[in-house]
């Protein structure tokens, strides 16, 4: 029996603490056309990876944006960035991240998850 793989998006480590841009290029599986996510809103969360089934310890909106390569002709990026003050408590380990995308129908789109390692901040007063 194969079990799929959910964990296809990229995978980051950085130190707790550190401001991260985390920019995606969304693009049609079968044909690898951009995906026009112009009247989308799409949300960024990261949840433990011990405790997968808790709340998210952290969710924001993503900015959706063209792609600066491509002209700017389709709004298919969306990124976010992770402030230092949103990390710099989040214990060391392995995370899990997911990105969630809403058409203005509602529908909704999952493009699996990503991992995300935290390294831990050796002087968390510091920052906050």
């Amino acid at each position: 029996m194969h079990i799929p793989n959910p964990y296809t998006l990229p995978a980051f480590d950085f130190v707790g603490g550190s401001t991260q841009d985390l920019i995606f290029h969304c693009y049609f599986f079968k044909t690898k056309k951009p995906q026009d996510l112009s009247a989308c809103v799409a949300d960024f969360s990261i949840i433990n990876f011990v405790n997968k089934n808790g709340k998210p310890l952290l969710s924001k909106q993503m900015e959706i944006r063209p792609d600066p390569n491509r002209d700017g002709d389709v709004n298919n990026v969306v990124c976010v960035t992770l402030e230092a003050d949103e990390t710099v408590n989040l214990p060391a380990g392995k995370y899990i991240y997911q990105i969630t995308i809403r058409d203005i129908s509602g529908e909704v789109e999952i493009p699996n998850h990503g991992l995300i390692h935290i390294i831990k901040n050796i002087n968390q007063a510091f920052i906050r």
